[in-house]
């Protein structure tokens, strides 16, 4: 059986970028693997060592997110993380199945989701007027994750260490058929 390789076209193409003098950054996050994976029942210390002994993560518990290399591992729910890998074509979801057999379920997430990553010296002012969240650093800190909406769409935010200037760094996991939707809020 061969592998058939599927040119997914940017959720994002054809959009015009967000404008510099808003003091924002926005880049897709092209080439992103994304994989969920959810806990079955009585097997999370399964999953937590097989995670662990596979890809080098303790898994987070709660909304928080961990990397090691490429791959991190976001907590969205009780025994459930939505992982990524840089530049895992889709590769990702058979890696995690292998590494956990039978004791999670896992799900292909790369062409389900469109992600951004945004900063800027007007990233929190920004985000303030689209998301329904404390975005101060003291509230939401590095490795901080939400299920939350943006103008109405729902979205999971993590946010990253900051930048080389001091400047704080988000991304954002949209469903694809809600990105152009996103895109228009943000500029």
């Amino acid at each position: 059986m061969s592998e058939v390789v599927i040119d997914v076209q940017s959720a994002f193409a054809g959009l015009l970028p967000v404008p510099a003098e808003r003091g924002l950054a926005a880049t897709e996050r092209a080439g992103l693997s994304i994989a969920s994976l959810s806990v079955r029942r009585g097997q999370r210390a399964a999953v937590r060592d097989r995670v662990a002994a596979h890809f080098g993560i303790a898994l987070p518990d709660g909304a928080r997110r961990v990397a090691a290399g490429a791959v991190a591992a976001a907590g969205t729910g009780p025994g459930t993380w939505l992982f990524t890998r840089e530049n895992g074509a889709n590769g990702l979801a058979a890696d995690l199945k292998a590494a956990v057999g039978d004791t999670a379920s896992v799900a292909d997430q790369s062409d389900a989701y469109a992600v951004l990553r945004l900063t800027g010296p007007e990233l929190r002012e920004t985000l303030a007027k689209l998301v329904p969240l404390d975005l101060h650093p003291r509230a939401f800190k590095v490795g901080d994750v939400a299920a939350t909406l943006a103008s109405q769409i729902g979205v999971l935010l993590w946010r990253l260490e900051d930048g080389a200037e001091g400047q704080p760094v988000v991304e954002l996991a949209v469903p694809r058929s809600m990105a152009g939707s996103l895109w228009q809020a943000l500029r």
